[in-house]
């Protein structure tokens, strides 16, 4: 996995390259600036840009905003579009193995890669606020003006990459210093995404199934609204609340989100960790995060016809973006003892009415 960012005043780029290569764990680091050799053998997950430990992390700006005179916000939820304009002219920007799927296989493939990152948690039971609706309309469009990424807020592109592999890369930019989050905090100290562009190899050599396809894109999307690649980023912090290199199972693959502080994720009850690759870390089985460059996530446990193929991670990785609020233990406390009382009496009012009424 190679990952390159460049450093401008036009605010940060970034280029996320992906790559179905499970038996590869070198990697490098390049900014344009600046060239730093990175060793093989460390790797981070959880990863954010734009971060100092817990603080800032860019991400879509809850409120409505214009930037460069277009909308670039999660309000009326983020606007994507497909090169060629078209479901049937994306999807004949790649190659298929074996029948190529149907045009409404194939929009429901890209659906399913945006709801992938809609659902509800099934552990935390915390939703969010991420929507995604197309937008076909506005073109597609690479250029950059002041620090803005043009065309819609998402852009699906297809490259020929020059090789057959099948993979993709995501860049986003970010502007600003401040935002307001999907809680509702204003003024929280982060940079706000100013548009994303997501490209899918469309070299004649990579083969994709449509589920294959689903998945990589959702992993794709997980870069366009700000989460980094697991085995290791710009950023090296990985963000966990209790990793152990002695139990990774059992400490990368419990669930999070809940310790997430939805009014200040700066303060949550977590840690900034360094995590290997191997069977002391990420690479330890029955550790499937999406977020993964190389596999994806899919396992047995985690199968590439999954529909819901977030981990606890990306799962807590989402919650750390774009908290939702939850009620405070206490005030939930009351709240069920309230319900509880109230339906005690209301138990209690029958109970007596149906007495007198026997006595009469």
């Amino acid at each position: 996995m190679g990952y390159y960012g460049q450093i401008t005043n036009l605010g940060l780029l970034m280029e996320l390259v992906d790559i179905m290569n499970k038996t590869s764990r070198a990697y490098q680091l390049t900014i344009l600036i600046c060239i730093f050799a990175m060793p093989c053998g460390w790797a981070q997950a959880g990863v954010v840009f734009g971060n100092t430990g817990l603080a800032g992390g860019f991400r879509w700006d809850a409120a409505p905003k214009t930037l460069g005179g277009v909308e670039r916000s999660l309000a009326g939820g983020l606007r994507y579009s497909v090169q060629g304009g078209s479901w049937q002219a994306y999807r004949d920007s790649f190659s298929w193995s074996g029948t190529t799927p149907t045009v409404a296989a194939f929009q429901s493939a890209v659906e399913g890669a945006f709801s992938a990152w809609t659902g509800v948690d099934p552990v935390s039971n915390l939703g969010t606020s991420l929507s995604f609706v197309s937008d076909f309309q506005t073109n597609v469009d690479s250029s950059i003006v002041a620090g803005v990424r043009m065309g819609a807020e998402i852009d699906l592109f297809a490259s020929n990459l020059n090789d057959a592999g099948t993979r993709g890369f995501s860049f986003f930019n970010a502007l600003g210093s401040t935002l307001t989050l999907t809680s509702g905090v204003t003024n929280y100290n982060a940079g706000s995404i100013s548009g994303a562009d997501v490209t899918i190899n469309s070299n004649p050599g990579a083969l994709y199934t449509i589920d294959l396809f689903r998945r990589l894109l959702a992993h794709e999307l997980g870069h366009a609204i700000g989460l980094g690649d697991v085995e290791g980023d710009i950023n090296p912090s990985f963000i966990d609340d209790n990793f152990n290199p002695n139990d990774p199972l059992g400490t990368l693959t419990n669930s999070w989100a809940g310790l997430v502080d939805p009014l200040n994720p700066a303060a949550s009850l977590l840690s900034i960790y360094s995590v290997p690759p191997g069977s002391t870390g990420v690479g330890a089985a029955g550790v499937d995060i999406l977020m993964e460059s190389r596999g994806l996530g899919i396992s047995p446990n985690n199968s590439v016809f999954n529909l819901s193929p977030l981990s606890n991670d990306d799962y807590g990785m989402r919650q750390f973006l774009y908290p939702q609020a939850v009620p405070e233990p206490a005030a939930l406390s009351w709240l069920v003892a309230a319900v509880l009382v109230g339906g005690l009496r209301r138990r209690l009012r029958v109970v007596l009415t149906h007495h007198t009424q026997s006595g009469g």
